[in-house]
């Protein structure tokens, strides 16, 4: 039974072998080519610009590695939070210009950029946008544009901004082999997971070669990365990826400066402690901040069902201390506890906003309603962020707020887990979680499986971690987890059903099943539920985390 549960989950998922799409399916790739070759065989000055976050440092890394191999040192531009903003902006254009450069490569960016792309032009300069973000109306009229949605052909899903990157790179290269490829296999799985890109299609192959390569590599700056946070000497995991190595890059734009994640991936030495050092700054910092915000809401960090049907539709916070590089996550933060989408707005001499949001409202889209308030916006379905004049604040957050209430209904906004299976815990044996890595990576649009335990006891309950934060049982003789689940230690006296992740414990060089609990509720023993490994059941839940009794 547990065989043919992977064998539904895989077919389900559409996890077949895919191949890269050639390059050359995107419209303008050959004229993009044409004119990089040209600037580095007349030594012309290339500036390469960027993004403050993981996607576009490992994308801006891929372009350097690549002008580097031929010859060439490009001028790198990566924007600062505080002092530029977000994205292309006039002063950076007539910096770029006042140096020099003649051939500007945007990596991750630019296709908002029209004014910006059009005064580039005025001064002489070519520009090649390459990018993945939500496509305006108004597309700049670039010398080129390397971006997935202007090509007719290209596979869903997209790639992101370091994917588009390395797409580039192969077509410049002109094989798929050139020297230390397996670094930048390795730089752009990191970046495709860091953006949350859904991993099917050509980023599935994209990440399960680009983590193959980066357990393989020995030495450079991204081994020693790779190596910090490696644990118990096995392999790194997408999940390892996206939790401990790509907030590392993040934490240089977000506490200081990208340039500093930008060495430490091309040079390493002293830029890759910093990043460990700015990293421990984030985690401290955004705790104290994620504990403000709620308080802003009036909301406890486990929101009770009785909390949640009090939201309004989109939960706005607005803070003068919230700094810029960690309002994003603190809006990942509300949203996933409360299926609501967030924005979170920090005051300076203008307003600078970040905005997460669920499946059920596009906040790009959103966005681009109330484009008329707006100094400058962009992003994703799910993610974006803005700019805007702080007379502007309430009406921001009022029209946007009308435009989600009007797009999504009561349901649409209440947090809950689908139950990928129903499993006996008898069931759960080191062969089957060794099966399960056949569904890896793990990402967006191909998340972990949940699985529910129904009627089960909880064992030998503990209260672990700082303040006891974390629930440790056992569940079936098996070691179980509940992070963040402390709370619940007095009603897990019950018998209950159980939505949870099954992974391998590695404690001390054993290697053994281990239940990760991912939220509880009291067992419905009236409530017909599907065989084990027939299908899905919904669990409702009242937040990340949060129990359903």
């Amino acid at each position: 039974m547990p065989s043919a549960i992977l064998a539904r989950l895989f077919s389900e998922r559409q996890l077949a072998g895919h191949t890269l799409p050639p390059p050359q399916i995107f419209p303008d790739m050959s004229r993009a080519v044409e004119r990089v070759h040209r600037a580095i065989a007349a030594q012309e000055t290339i500036g390469i610009f960027g993004d403050y976050d993981c996607d576009g440092i490992t994308a801006t890394a891929l372009l350097v590695r690549f002008l580097r191999r031929h010859g060439t040192e490009p001028i790198v531009r990566l924007p600062h939070r505080v002092r530029d903003g977000y994205g292309l902006n006039q002063a950076i254009v007539e910096e770029c210009a006042e140096r020099g450069i003649t051939l500007l490569l945007t990596v991750d960016t630019g296709i908002t950029a029209a004014r910006e792309v059009a005064a580039a032009s005025a001064r002489g300069i070519d520009v090649i946008v390459t990018d993945h973000h939500h496509v305006p109306s108004e597309a700049p009229q670039a010398l080129a544009l390397i971006h997935p949605a202007l090509a007719p052909n290209h596979p869903l899903p997209h790639p992101s901004g370091v994917g588009v990157a390395l797409q580039f790179v192969r077509a410049l290269e002109e094989t798929d082999e050139w020297n230390d490829h397996q670094t930048d296999l390795a730089l752009a799985a990191i970046g495709t997971i860091a953006d949350m890109v859904e991993l099917r299609g050509m980023n599935r192959t994209l990440v399960q070669r680009g983590i193959a390569a980066l357990n393989t590599l020995k030495e450079g700056p991204l081994a020693l990365l790779a190596l910090s946070v490696r644990t118990q000497d096995r392999p790194l995991t997408s999940t390892d990826i996206a939790f401990r190595l790509s907030p590392r890059i993040n934490a240089a734009g977000r506490m200081d400066d990208p340039l500093i994640a930008l060495r430490a991936l091309l040079e390493g030495g002293d830029a890759l402690a910093m990043l460990e050092q700015l990293n421990e700054h984030r985690q401290d910092t955004a705790g104290d901040l994620f504990t403000h915000a709620w308080q802003l809401l009036n909301l406890s960090p486990q929101p009770r069902p009785e909390e949640l049907s009090a939201l309004p539709a989109l939960l706005a916070v607005t803070d003068t201390e919230f700094p810029e590089g960690l309002i994003g996550l603190i809006a990942g933060r509300l949203t996933e506890a409360t299926g609501h989408p967030s924005i979170v707005t920090t005051i300076r001499d203008e307003c600078t906003a970040s905005l997460r949001s669920t499946r059920a409202y596009h906040v790009t889209e959103g966005l681009e309603r109330i484009a008329d308030l707006l100094s400058s916006f962009g992003g994703h379905a799910q993610a974006a962020g803005c700019t805007f004049p702080k007379q502007h604040l309430s009406e921001v957050i009022r029209r946007l707020s009308e435009d989600v209430a009007a797009r999504t209904s009561r349901g649409d906004l209440t947090p809950s887990l689908t139950a990928d299976a129903t499993i006996n815990a008898k069931d759960i044996s080191l062969s089957f979680c060794e099966q399960m890595k056949h569904l890896e990576p793990y990402g967006q649009g191909n998340f972990e499986p949940l699985f529910l335990l129904q009627n089960v006891s909880l064992e030998q309950t503990r209260r672990v971690g700082n303040e006891g934060t974390h629930l440790q049982c056992r569940i079936a003789g098996l070691k179980t987890i509940g992070w963040r689940l402390g709370h619940l230690i007095e009603s897990a006296a019950a018998p209950l059903d159980v939505v949870c992740k099954i992974g391998i414990d590695t404690w001390n060089g054993r290697r053994a099943p281990q239940i990760v609990l991912e939220d509880m509720r009291l067992t419905l023993l009236q409530t017909s539920m599907p065989h084990p490994g027939t299908g899905a059941a919904p669990v409702n839940h009242t937040g990340a985390n949060a129990p359903s009794i």
